[in-house]
C-alpha cells in the first residue's frame, strides 16, 4: 500500500496492521474520522487482515432473549490461557439488536427466521452481529414447524440457508435452500432427503460444510447431515443417544453429542459420543466424571461447545439473573467459572456461541 502524501506520516499499512488488533467496536469509531479512514477500513484486505487477527482471539457470542421478543448480541473475550483465579467477573460488549426470537449461526453471520403466522409468507434476515449490518431475503412461506438452517461452505466460501418444512410435506416440497452472495436471490426446491424422518429435534450446526441436526425416524433418533456444498443429505442412526436428545457441539471439527447421565456411583456424568466418519457412520464415545463440589449441579447447565483448546463451555442463567460461564478441562478435572455481566433486567434466556471470530465481512 502507498504512503500518504505527508512523507512524514505514518505509512497506511502500518496504521492498517496497529488497527487490526483493536477491538471490534474501536475499529466501528474509526469509520467517523474521516473519508480517508472509513474507505481504509472497508477494504477487502482490511478485512481480511482483521479477520486473521481475530481468528487468533476468538471470543465468546452472547445472543440474550429479553422481554419485548429482541435479541440482543453481545461478546466477550474466550480465555486463551489458564488464569490463577478459578473464578473472575467479566463485563461484555454490547453490539446490536434485533426485533426477533429465533436465529441459528454460522461463520460469524446469524440467519432469522422471519416473523408471519403459520403458512403465511416470512421475510428471514441475515446479519453480521458484530457491524449490525443486515440484508432482507426473499419471501418464503414459514410453518409452525418450519426451520431455517444456515451453513457455510469453506471451500466455495459461500452461504447457503435451508429451511426444513412440516414432516407431512412431499419429499419434493419439503426442502428448500437459497444460495447467499449470488446475483439473483431465489429459493430452490430441487434437493430432496434419501428418507423420510419426523421431527426434528434440535437446533442445527455447521461443521467443517456440514448442517448437523437431531430428528426422528421410526422412533429412533437419527442424525440429519446436510452437506453444504454439494447440497446433499445424509441421515446417520444414532441410538447411542437413547432417544434422549443430545446437545450438537463442534468436537475439533467433527460432530460431538454430549448428555449429562448419571454413572454407576450415582455422580454425575459427562458423556460425549463423536461422529468420527460421516460415510461409514463410525461413533466413538467418552466419558468424563464432573469434579467433586458441593456448589455446582453440572446437569443445571446447559454446554454450549468446546473451545479450540479443549474445555467444555457450560453456562447458566440464574434465578437471580447472573449469567455464569463455566470451563470444564475434562483431561485435567478441573473447573474455572466466569461471572458476565452487563445483559440487563430484562434478560430471559441467553444462546452462546462458542470460537466466534469478528468479522467485518458479509455475504
Amino acid at each position: 500500500m502507498n504512503r500518504a502524501e505527508n512523507s512524514d506520516s505514518i505509512p497506511i499499512d502500518l496504521i492498517l496492521e496497529i488497527l487490526s488488533r483493536l477491538p471490534s467496536k474501536s475499529v466501528g469509531r474509526f469509520h467517523c474520522v474521516s473519508k480517508l479512514w472509513r474507505s481504509m477500513l472497508s477494504s477487502p484486505y482490511f478485512k481480511d487482515l482483521y479477520l486473521t487477527r481475530s481468528s487468533s482471539r476468538p471470543r465468546l457470542l452472547f445472543v440474550v432473549h429479553s422481554v419485548g421478543e429482541e435479541l440482543h448480541f453481545y461478546s466477550s473475550p474466550q480465555p486463551q490461557i489458564p488464569y490463577e483465579k478459578s473464578s473472575l467477573v467479566v463485563s461484555a460488549d454490547y453490539h446490536t439488536t434485533f426485533p426477533s426470537e429465533n436465529c441459528n449461526y454460522a461463520s460469524g453471520l446469524i440467519c432469522f427466521r422471519g416473523k408471519g403466522r403459520s403458512g403465511e409468507d416470512a421475510m428471514p434476515l441475515i446479519c453480521n452481529p458484530i457491524t449490525g449490518q443486515y440484508a432482507e431475503l426473499p419471501k418464503v412461506i414459514m410453518h409452525t414447524t418450519s426451520e431455517a438452517f444456515l451453513g457455510f461452505d469453506p471451500v466455495d466460501k459461500q452461504f447457503k440457508i435451508l429451511v426444513d418444512h412440516h414432516p407431512y410435506f412431499p419429499p419434493r416440497d419439503r426442502h428448500i435452500i437459497l444460495t447467499l452472495g449470488v446475483q439473483k436471490l431465489g429459493w430452490r426446491s430441487d434437493i430432496v432427503c434419501p428418507k423420510h424422518y419426523s421431527y426434528y429435534w434440535s437446533k442445527g450446526i455447521c461443521i467443517s460444510g456440514n448442517i448437523y441436526y437431531v430428528a426422528l425416524e421410526k422412533n429412533i433418533l437419527v442424525i440429519v447431515c446436510f452437506d453444504v456444498r454439494y447440497e446433499e443429505f445424509k441421515v446417520i442412526e444414532a441410538e447411542c443417544f437413547n432417544r434422549k436428545t443430545p446437545t450438537l457441539i463442534n468436537y475439533k471439527g467433527k460432530l460431538g453429542g454430549i448428555n449429562w447421565e448419571s454413572g454407576d456411583s450415582g455422580a454425575i456424568e459427562l458423556r460425549m459420543w463423536v461422529l468420527h466418519d460421516v460415510d461409514k457412520k463410525e461413533w466413538s464415545k467418552y466419558v468424563y466424571p464432573f469434579p467433586e463440589n458441593d456448589v455446582i449441579k453440572p446437569q443445571e447447565f446447559t454446554v454450549a461447545g468446546m473451545t479450540t483448546r479443549g474445555e467444555f463451555v457450560m453456562f447458566l442463567l440464574d434465578t437471580f439473573k447472573r449469567f455464569y460461564v463455566l470451563y470444564f478441562n475434562a483431561e485435567k478435572n478441573t473447573l474455572r467459572s466466569v461471572e458476565i455481566q452487563g445483559f440487563g433486567e430484562t434478560v430471559s434466556s441467553v444462546k452462546v456461541v462458542v470460537d466466534h471470530v469478528e468479522d467485518f465481512n458479509f455475504f
